[in-house]
């Protein structure tokens, strides 16, 4: 089990639908943070103010490149 109050901005997850995203935000309530999410080159787009994600859509932490 990921707990969101532990995780740290810049640090990346995988959702469960199959996007990588980094983190943006975190808001400290346990249910959600802000990701922005990788372009089609893969690459993090710094341009991109970030989307919230419910706790129930990340699948963990990404694995390390």
């Amino acid at each position: 089990m990921l707990n969101l109050m532990q995780l740290k901005v810049g640090q990346k997850l995988q959702l469960r639908d199959g996007r990588l995203g980094e983190i943006v935000e975190n808001f400290g309530d346990g249910i959600w943070v802000q990701l922005r999410f990788a372009s089609e080159n893969g690459e993090m787009d710094p341009g991109d103010d970030g989307e919230l994600i419910h706790c129930e859509e990340i699948a963990g932490l990404a694995e390390k490149e």
